[in-house]
């Protein structure tokens, strides 16, 4: 049984599931070359089926998951939430434009997926069904778990008319997700720190990394009451301050708020930001959790909010949490996942079974392999070599400081790159961050993520905890030890967090066999994993792509895996 998922907004994306199990998904940016790409994701889909080998009529259903509308069952909050504000006209003003703009928002993107229905899907053969927003996130996060029971946790700017949803989810249940909470779109997690984005000079809903990187420079407690201003959450609601301070849009900004940001620096303006939504987002979850009569929860969690990896420590932090998973594909461009996901479970509602009907993840590299033979001038000198002699000089050339190219297998479906698509070097060159940065057009305050073997995460990691999967996918900080802060300064932020990929001998043999290697000649206990992409622009995808970052200076060697052996270009 074929399943197609799509999302066709911000990051829009499509997969593909067989059988239950995700076996390919991308995202239009890919193959567009266009950041974030929101455009109808067509070549996502071919490339979804290619993969496969079967034709859209050979799809048993669609599962769509973007803009669906208003739930009836968000009727009574709504009320409920204009009943608060009456007496207060700015803030009716506010909250009445937010619902005006969240409808006029979906309608161009909705009409966009149901022309394509009409032009493509033929109903006798494919099923086409739709999913709310959050929906659609929490079940990327449930199903494609490794749990079977827990607690989900979504958050995102807004999406059919909310931001924040907070499930019980029991996987073999007639109803596997139960809402327990729900935040209105007006009272936004992501649409604060979005617009803290904005007012210290960045870009919302794209460089949201940098406040959180900057953050570990200030002092939180010196904006900590302008944030208050802002948003908080009060006995397990989140409640935005509809006015000068707060309004759930990225912009624009009223002079008093700016005036005020403004009084402080940007350090501690970031600093403020961040701990607020830690502890908003601690604060509302801890709520919910208390209810629960078993000692620990597993969690799961999705939405862009989750993006940001200081907010997965925290969490991580509850004691009544046991294990926490945060899907890869975290931001609007996983929709797709979820909605695919929700379709599987639907068609096989009535199969009584105790097994799984959904697949948890089983990797992210569910991309296209590099797309060899496209057309690039070629200048640079190569060799072949291969699996074994690759890592040998792989290393050799680390040792001399190069910064090298790696592409290899399928591309990673999601924000982060896993060694796949990845640009690596030395991580005992703090000075790193400066120069290769500026090399790679970015301006950053997070330092560069480490990649370490399985094998050392209790030596590197602080209180780690085996089997902990936000580190194989990097969406979680961590605090390392004095040893490999001393010894790897480069991927260590200044408040001793680092954020790590965890691979193994199976999960990524090369890189595996890279760094068993590397730490046996170096001494040192990672290597620099950063996305292989330039500023602004998308993870390369193929061959050709990774070439015009070599043509560029972006790295110094390009190492591309063919046909189990790797050949580099210089």
């Amino acid at each position: 049984m074929y399943i197609l998922g799509i999302c066709n907004a911000e990051t829009a994306s499509a997969c593909l599931m067989k059988n239950g199990l995700v076996v390919a998904a991308a995202s239009e940016e890919r193959f567009t070359r266009v950041k974030m790409d929101s455009s109808f994701p067509s070549s996502s889909i071919q490339y979804c089926l290619d993969f496969e080998g079967i034709s859209l009529n050979r799809v048993n259903a669609i599962g769509y998951a973007w803009s669906k509308g208003f739930s009836p069952n968000l009727l009574e909050s709504y009320i409920h939430r204009a009943v608060d504000l009456q007496g207060d006209e700015k803030a009716l003003n506010i909250y009445h434009d937010r619902i005006k703009w969240e409808i006029l928002q979906d309608i161009e993107k909705r009409s966009e997926f149901d022309k394509w229905v009409a032009e493509n899907i033929d109903h006798k053969n494919t099923q086409v069904f739709d999913y709310y927003h959050h929906e659609a996130h929490a079940a990327s996060a449930a199903f494609l778990s490794p749990f079977d029971e827990g607690v989900v946790f979504t958050a995102d700017a807004r999406g059919d008319f909310e931001s924040s949803v907070i499930w019980r989810f029991d996987r073999f249940s007639d109803q596997p997700l139960n809402k327990l909470y729900s935040a209105l779109s007006t009272d936004s997690f992501g649409f604060y720190y979005g617009r803290i984005t904005g007012l210290l000079g960045f870009k919302p809903m794209r460089h949201e990394g940098k406040v959180t990187g900057l953050a570990a420079y200030g002092n939180p407690s010196k904006a900590m009451d302008l944030c208050k201003k802002m948003i908080n959450v009060c006995d397990g609601r989140v409640v935005g301050r509809l006015g000068n301070f707060y309004s759930p849009f990225f912009q624009p900004y009223s002079r008093e708020l700016q005036d005020e940001v403004n009084s402080f620096s940007k350090e501690d303006v970031a600093a403020s930001a961040q701990l607020h939504l830690e502890n908003m987002m601690c604060d509302l979850l801890e709520h919910y959790l208390v209810e629960f009569s078993e000692s620990q929860l597993n969690l799961m969690c999705a939405g862009g909010v989750f993006g940001n990896v200081k907010v997965t420590q925290a969490l991580k932090g509850n004691k009544r949490v046991k294990s926490t998973y945060v899907q890869p594909q975290m931001g609007d461009g996983g929709l797709c996942l979820g909605a695919a996901a929700l379709s599987n479970e639907r068609l096989l509602r009535h199969v009584q079974s105790v097994s799984r009907k959904t697949m948890p993840l089983q990797s992210m590299y569910l991309g296209p392999e590099p797309c060899y033979g496209q057309k690039q001038e070629i200048t640079q000198q190569y060799d072949v070599f291969n699996a074994k002699l690759a890592v040998e000089k792989v290393v050799s050339s680390l040792l001399l400081g190069k910064v090298i190219g790696l592409v290899q297998g399928r591309m990673e479906f999601g924000p982060r790159a896993l060694c796949n698509r990845s640009i690596i070097c030395r991580t005992s060159d703090p000075s790193i961050n400066d120069w290769l940065n500026k090399r790679m057009r970015r301006t950053e305050f997070m330092p560069f993520a480490p990649v370490i073997r399985l094998e050392r995460a209790e030596e590197i990691i602080t209180d780690y905890s085996i089997g902990d999967i936000t580190l194989e996918f990097m969406t979680s900080t961590v605090n390392v030890s004095k040893k490999f802060q001393q010894l790897c300064p480069a991927v260590v932020h200044i408040d001793g967090t680092a954020r790590p990929q965890i691979v193994t001998a199976q999960s990524n043999p090369f890189m595996w066999n890279l760094l068993k290697l590397w730490e046996a000649t170096s001494g040192e206990l990672s290597l620099v994993n950063t996305s292989f992409n330039a500023h602004e622009e998308p993870i390369v995808r193929s061959e050709s792509d990774a070439i015009l970052a070599l043509n560029e200076r972006i790295v110094d060697e390009l190492w591309i895996s063919k046909m189990g052996n790797y050949v580099v270009y210089k």
